[in-house]
């Protein structure tokens, strides 16, 4: 696979705390091939100071693109990865950039895919996560798990590289899936959907449509089968709003 297919892969950082990380980011995805730097509300920026740690990837970081939101950063992407330290708990099953690189090279040749970074605090939240397909986390010691953000973007980046011309990447048939706005379009409509039959309600909404993020995520739909899930959707919220009226009706003309 040819490494071009890199520069279909968006490093996303949100809300990074330190220029000097950003700088130290955008020098390590050069080193690995990546060119594509997007930074969500960045609570603030030097540039001058992240300069000095990108050294000769003041490329990188000049050409950066600012987004107030995630959805705003990932809306036209067809796969979206979240790197997170957790462990594998609720909202995902976790992969190391091993094993998830060559899935997001496969998905690059055809559609930008985001690898997505937390701020160095404590990460991105639960419903950030929420919003990506996958999750990424990279392994390390018990004793000390906490990466720093550059290394973080090195490590991926690394591995992404690797991939790009081994053969585990290749002789995949490349498939266009369905940008990140549009999936969350389907899962509005879903949980609209489940509300009104009576599946999901307020005591397990999170966990079910967690579940059905996970499911779908590992599905990697296209916009064809996108589609046909929101339509889905819409027709039971439909034909639910219908029974409903219909229930009413009755008991009015009933006297019930």
């Amino acid at each position: 696979m040819s490494p071009a297919f890199l520069e279909h892969i968006r490093v996303v950082l949100v809300r990074p705390l330190h220029p000097g990380n950003v700088g130290a980011a955008a020098r390590a995805m050069k080193n690995m091939g990546l060119r594509d730097l997007v930074i969500v509300a960045p609570r603030s920026l030097d540039l001058d100071a992240a300069a000095i740690m990108a050294v000769h990837a003041r490329d990188v970081l000049e050409r950066h693109r600012r987004c107030d939101t995630l959805a705003d950063a990932i809306g036209d992407c067809g796969l979206v990865v979240a790197a997170s330290g957790r462990a594998a708990d609720e909202h995902a099953e976790c992969a190391s950039p091993r094993e998830l690189a060559p899935a997001m090279l496969s998905a690059a040749s055809c559609n930008e895919v985001a690898l997505v970074f937390g701020p160095e605090d404590h990460g991105l939240s639960k419903d950030e996560i929420m919003r990506c397909q996958r999750v990424l986390t990279i392994p390390a010691t018990d004793a000390y798990p906490s990466l720093n953000l550059a290394q973080a973007v090195l490590i991926c980046g690394y591995e992404l590289h690797l991939a790009a011309d081994a053969d585990a990447a290749r002789g995949r048939k490349p498939r266009t899936l369905a940008p990140a706005a549009l999936g969350e379009q389907m899962f509005a409509a879903l949980e609209r959907a489940l509300r009104a039959i009576g599946f999901v309600h307020r005591d397990n909404g999170v966990h079910m449509m967690r579940a059905f993020r996970r499911l779908f995520g590992r599905a990697a739909l296209d916009e064809y089968e996108t589609r046909i899930v929101l339509g889905l959707a819409r027709q039971i919220e439909w034909a639910a709003d219908q029974g409903t009226r219909e229930t009413l009706t009755s008991r009015a003309d009933t006297g019930s």
